[in-house]
């Protein structure tokens, strides 16, 4: 079973190397719009959207904001 389990560790370091890399699917300026959205000036509208999903999807039922 050895070779499982550096398989394994070769696909979470592989996902950490792209967690740390970013989404190259994402342009500067949409990283920007994201910044903004998450932690900037839009951060209050973008919680409240938030809210409001996990208030409306039964699939989310029990998960609150203060889980995170």
């Amino acid at each position: 079973m050895e070779g499982v389990s550096s398989i394994g560790q070769d696909l979470l370091e592989e996902r950490r190397r792209r967690r740390s890399a970013g989404d190259p699917r994402i342009t500067p300026e949409g990283r920007e719009i994201l910044l903004r959205l998450t932690t900037g000036d839009r951060m209050d509208e973008f919680q409240a959207a938030l809210d409001s999903d996990l208030e409306d999807d039964a699939g989310l039922e029990g998960y609150t904001s203060e889980d995170a």
